[in-house]
């Protein structure tokens, strides 16, 4: 039972010879109930706090319990996202490597080509060569004749195939057969050449 500090101000002892002083009594009772009453506040307080602590610790736990159960979700969702994350950058790996895959394969298609190409360039040179050479050669033989038929005497030069016409230098109708110039041809030859015409 809480004693109130007006219960104390109203409270009554017996009186009896020689007892107490009633002022002193008195005095001392209100000096109690005063700090009574500061102390009944101070409780009340206390109990008004802790109702307030406990109305606030409610409330946080409640929070803390929303943040456990969006906590799964949250570590769900990071596992999404990071497989996610982990899919799309094998996607654009494998992206990249078709990438240089294809780069590369161009290279090598070019560097073939570039290399039928300098093979064909190497075939016709050395189709020229031979060309050129048998030319040469035919030009050369034809040299050879003609210095040996010059140092021959006038009446000794071969007739051609019983033709005087066409025998070189003879005299025909007062017109003179002009020599076969053995040394003419022109680039002509080569591009009529199947063998030196482009492909």
């Amino acid at each position: 039972m809480t004693i109130k500090p007006e219960e104390i101000l109203d409270y009554e002892f017996s009186r009896v010879f020689r007892g107490y002083s009633e002022a002193e009594v008195n005095e001392f009772l209100e000096e109690l109930a005063e700090q009574w009453e500061e102390v009944l506040k101070e409780r009340d307080r206390l109990i008004q706090e802790r109702e307030d602590l406990k109305k606030k610790l409610a409330e946080r736990q409640q929070h803390v319990e929303k943040l456990e159960f969006h906590l799964e979700d949250w570590k769900m969702q990071a596992e999404v996202e990071k497989e996610l994350a982990r899919r799309e950058g094998q996607m654009v790996l494998r992206e990249a490597q078709q990438r240089s895959q294809r780069i590369v394969d161009e290279a090598l298609r070019k560097k073939k080509e570039i290399e039928n190409s300098w093979t064909e360039l190497q075939n016709k040179y050395n189709a020229f060569l031979v060309r050129f050479k048998s030319l040469l050669n035919s030009f050369l033989q034809g040299m050879e004749r003609k210095e040996r038929e010059f140092d021959l005497p006038f009446d000794e030069k071969p007739p051609h195939n019983g033709n005087p016409a066409q025998h070189p230098g003879r005299i025909v109708s007062g017109d003179v057969v002009p020599e076969e110039d053995v040394t003419s041809f022109s680039l002509d030859d080569f591009q009529n050449d199947s063998r030196f015409s482009d492909r």
